[in-house]
């Protein structure tokens, strides 16, 4: 399973590094299965300017998973969904099928992230 943890922890180091004004913070959730982020990006008033949820190879089939992303978006955030390389087209159809809107998906790859397993 993905160490979503340093996925996330990654991430946030690369977005600061981009912009040293913005603040990250992110959460970790898990049920009796699975493990998946939530990350917060931050302007430099405190104001949430972008939400990432980040996905493991089945995290994203749970089924609040695609209301939780449309959630976000209609409360006005910016949504990215980041997911395995390996889950992208079965995320898509998925995610369709269930009513996703509005968010962006991006693979892990695609973000620069190398997904590293959980020991």
């Amino acid at each position: 399973m993905i160490d979503i943890s340093s996925s996330m922890a990654d991430r946030a180091e690369r977005v600061t590094g981009s912009d040293a004004d913005l603040t990250v913070r992110y959460s970790l959730y898990t049920d009796d299965r699975r493990e998946w982020g939530v990350l917060h990006i931050l302007d430099p008033m405190e104001r949430v300017i972008g939400l990432e949820f980040f996905e493991s190879e089945d995290s994203w089939m749970r089924p609040n998973a695609v209301n939780d992303y449309n959630m976000a978006v209609h409360e006005g955030f910016p949504v990215s969904v980041i997911v395995p390389d390996r889950v992208f087209s079965q995320f898509i159809r998925d995610a369709h099928s269930r009513g996703g809107e509005g968010f962006s998906t991006y693979l892990f790859s695609e973000m620069g992230l190398t997904p590293r397993l959980r020991a």
